[in-house]
């Protein structure tokens, strides 16, 4: 009977962020998205309230982020097309994989207030931004003495120490604006933070060998890496579609706030 009951809760908190996604989602009489954001993303739900509770600052902030740290990372690779960046950013991708596997594994849903359709453990924002911020300081740390001019030898670790402190302001806004619980960005946060170092230390003591033993094997890394920054291209187009919606709803609440001034 209890075994019958367990079952029986169980699927039911398996399936509340999928539950929740039909009870948000609009009908044909519902009103537009001004009042409820739904973005190109598999269907996401978020309530106006949720972001208004940052501020317009921080809400722009939290919605640019990937989009400049992309930017960031392109142009680090495109700078630097070396094999090191190739097996950074191979990681990013493949990290990022595993933290949508998981989520999707866990289905764990998001909070009260604000919530989006799909399951927020772990925070795929936290799980992408620690992972470049630590293998980012990690490499500095491990290579700052060939790092010059670049970035003087006394400026490694503030620069990496800022790095790191960057990742973890941007992964608390997730959660200061809504979007997550407490837990969801920690175990994203862990996940990625393991996924940088466990990566790093593999180009250092297994791939990097290897690679300087077989030069033919970097032509491999790098169609790998192709593959790669190809499935993220596709997965990131509705990135477009979201900062479109974004800037739509932020035009409908200045509209508002206009009006009701009168």
């Amino acid at each position: 009977m209890s075994s019958s009951s367990s079952s029986s809760s169980s699927a039911t908190t398996r399936g509340a962020p999928r539950a929740r996604a039909a009870a948000a989602a609009p009908s044909a009489g519902d009103p537009p998205a001004s009042i409820c954001e739904v973005s190109a993303g598999g269907g996401d739900v978020q309530s106006d309230g949720a972001k208004a509770r940052g501020g317009g600052v921080l809400a722009a902030l939290n919605e640019s982020t990937k989009f400049v740290v992309s930017a960031l990372a392109l142009v680090a690779l495109l700078r630097y097309p070396n094999v090191s960046t190739c097996w950074c950013i191979l990681g990013s991708v493949v990290n990022s994989i595993n933290g949508k596997l998981l989520k999707k594994l866990l289905n764990h849903e998001r909070p009260t207030g604000a919530v989006k359709a799909d399951p927020g453990m772990p925070s795929s924002h936290a799980t992408s931004l620690s992972y470049l911020s630590v293998y980012a300081a990690a490499a500095m740390l491990t290579h700052g003495d060939k790092m010059s001019p670049v970035l003087p030898a006394w400026a490694v670790a503030p620069t990496a120490c800022g790095v790191v402190g960057c990742g973890v302001f941007l992964t608390w806004l997730r959660v200061h604006l809504g979007f997550h619980t407490t837990p969801q960005v920690v175990v994203g946060y862990a996940l990625g933070a393991s996924t940088a170092v466990g990566w790093l230390c593999a180009m250092e003591r297994v791939v990097g060998p290897a690679l300087r033993a077989s030069p033919k094997l970097v032509g491999g890394l790098r169609v790998a890496l192709a593959v790669a920054v190809g499935v993220f291209a596709l997965s990131a187009i509705r990135w477009v579609d979201e900062a479109r919606a974004y800037l739509t709803r932020e035009k409908s609440l200045g509209d508002k706030a206009d009006s009701s001034r009168f």
